[in-house]
């Protein structure tokens, strides 16, 4: 639990791109909660992101607020997908990918980001799919991501919100 929140909180402070479009907060129609996030990203096109918390992670601000949201992706060499080592390729977001704690390719959002404060939501993948044609620093596409509210350990929220890219080409600099 305690490496979910050091990498989220860690990624929820790297900058990255600033030319993304602000989203505006969304009711959840499920629940009737307002949402953080947007419900639909749609396709984003190409969007470069900061290696700032390593050259295996990739932070991309979705929405420069304030407060901001960003996407943040993390390889981890040993877990999951990555368990013989980081590799290329294309990679469904299943299995071990779908838990905070055992996924070596983590993806997820992380909304209202306060300066000096942190982040006061999260998201993870729950379906989709990454190609990766570099791990370091991250480079690639990602498919049809869905996302679920979770808890800062990473247990769902709820009723909590979700969101979706479908679409998105991302490189690190």
């Amino acid at each position: 639990m305690r490496g979910f929140l050091g990498f989220v909180v860690l990624g929820a402070c790297g900058g990255g791109s600033s030319d993304a479009p602000t989203q505006t907060d969304a009711p959840n129609p499920d629940s009737g909660v307002t949402c953080l996030i947007s419900g639909n990203y749609a396709d984003l096109g190409a969007k470069s992101g900061t290696t700032s918390q390593g050259p295996t992670t990739m932070t991309i601000v979705l929405d420069p607020g304030p407060p901001r949201d960003s996407f943040f992706l993390k390889l981890t060499t040993g877990k999951g997908v990555f368990a013989g080592g980081l590799a290329t390729g294309t990679f469904p977001i299943t299995g071990a990918e779908l838990s905070t704690t055992t996924c070596g390719l983590c993806v997820n959002i992380i909304a209202d980001i306060v300066t000096m404060q942190g982040p006061t939501k999260f998201y993870f993948a729950t379906a989709g799919s990454v190609t990766l044609t570099s791990h370091t620093p991250p480079v690639g596409t990602l498919t049809n991501v869905t996302f679920q509210e979770v808890t800062v350990s990473g247990a769902p929220v709820n009723s909590g919100c979700t969101s979706m890219i479908s679409a998105m080409q991302f490189s690190g600099i």
